[in-house]
């Protein structure tokens, strides 16, 4: 009776119609998110939702959140929201909690994804080719001179850099990937796939993939040597980092002159844009200015005079930790350092290493682009988050 039952459930239509659902989106991902990087958020965050649907309408109950991470979620959409009394622009503001409402629903519920151990095994065989097609197309459109780019309407300006977001979102899922296939004895495949992942950073031009591929690698050997002390050091830099971030803005941005010599445009550009942004910190350290505001902070006349490529029409931090400072404050900060060392304390056994490599990568990457209600960073983050949930347990096979 027992087997009838189970029978009975496998062939039940809404479930098949969310495992299918669950294999086709993540099946296009890597290549949606390579050409296309924004259009997979959308992809993942609306999978959560039916498939939570489906789920529902199937077992009569809601999946169970994360309940630590929900708790820090709702407590930085309420920092995100007291700021909004006392915000530079309002109207901004309200936006981009508006977005930061959906990024966070949209990621808890991809959290939360109920997902069988047969359709797992199903997913990580998939991914790996998925992978391996998404590089494909990258190098192959890079080759030819982005003919593909041109198509979907790009910009003519730049256009090498439109892979930059799909790419670093395949160097943070990359890890949990890497983790299967070793656990299936595939050291080669895993070799391979951190091979194509840094194959597509250099067609891409994506020198941040490249630099959060490199920490993800250093902190995975030094897990493997000394896996308490790597994520000790992990959470305890990121920390120093942080907190201290406005003020070692301020001390690097007085010596623009002597790197830029040896430091490319972008780069430079960066120190002048943390430039003004860490000053207008230090004017409202606790309160912050107010979500999405820091596009449109003052810059001042005198501060303008030095720069070389920042203007005054203003642009996104290109750092998500200087953007928390600006926005939220402090409080804010704290929030975010409080998720970072919730996930590195999650981190334990086997997995280690590859979830060590996959925060320092994202860590990484944080520190030099997107901003804060990028909502394929957060659907990157969840996925790999996700993927990691559905490695096997300790002592299975």
């Amino acid at each position: 009776m027992y087997q009838n039952q189970i029978a009975g459930q496998r062939q039940n239509p809404l479930a098949v119609l969310r495992q299918s659902l669950f294999l086709a989106v993540f099946a296009v991902l890597p290549v949606v998110g390579l050409v296309s990087g924004p259009a997979y958020a959308p992809l993942l965050f609306g999978l959560a939702g039916l498939s939570t649907l489906l789920w529902a309408a199937e077992s009569r109950r809601w999946p169970a959140l994360d309940r630590p991470v929900t708790v820090i979620a709702l407590v930085f959409l309420l920092i995100c929201a007291v700021g909004w009394l006392d915000t530079f622009s309002p109207r901004l503001t309200q936006t981009r909690l508006v977005q930061m409402l959906g990024i966070t629903a949209g990621s808890l519920l991809l959290l939360a994804l109920p997902v069988g151990a047969r359709q797992a095994g199903r997913l990580f065989q998939v991914l790996f080719w998925a992978v391996s097609l998404g590089v494909a197309v990258l190098v192959l459109d890079t080759v030819l001179g982005y003919p593909l780019q041109h198509a979907l309407g790009g910009p003519a300006e730049n256009i090498g850099t439109k892979y930059n977001r799909g790419i670093i979102a395949l160097v943070i899922l990359c890890w949990p990937l890497s983790a299967n296939l070793m656990a299936r004895g595939h050291r080669l495949k895993a070799g391979l796939l951190l091979a194509l992942v840094a194959a597509g950073s250099l067609a891409g031009l994506s020198a941040t993939g490249l630099a959060a591929l490199l920490a993800g690698m250093v902190v995975w050997l030094a897990a493997w040597l000394a896996p308490r002390f790597a994520s000790f050091a992990l959470g305890a830099g990121m920390s120093g980092l942080a907190l201290a971030l406005p003020v070692l803005m301020r001390l690097a941005s007085g010596r623009r002159g002597e790197l830029a010599s040896r430091v490319k445009s972008s780069g430079i550009h960066r120190l002048e844009i943390w430039d003004y942004m860490s000053a207008r910190i230090l004017e409202r350290p606790i309160e912050g200015w107010g979500l999405g505001a820091a596009k449109v902070v003052p810059i001042h006349a005198q501060e303008l005079a030095t720069y070389l490529y920042a203007d005054a029409t203003g642009i996104y931090p290109h750092n998500q930790w200087i953007e928390l400072w600006l926005e939220t404050g402090l409080p804010g900060v704290l929030a975010a350092l409080a998720l970072v060392l919730l996930t590195l304390r999650r981190l334990h056994g086997r997995w280690r290493p590859y979830g060590l490599a996959a925060v320092a990568a994202a860590l990484t990457a944080s520190l030099l682009n997107f901003e804060i209600t990028t909502d394929s960073w957060w659907a990157g983050l969840a996925a790999a988050a996700l993927l990691f949930r559905l490695l096997p347990a300790e002592g299975e096979a």
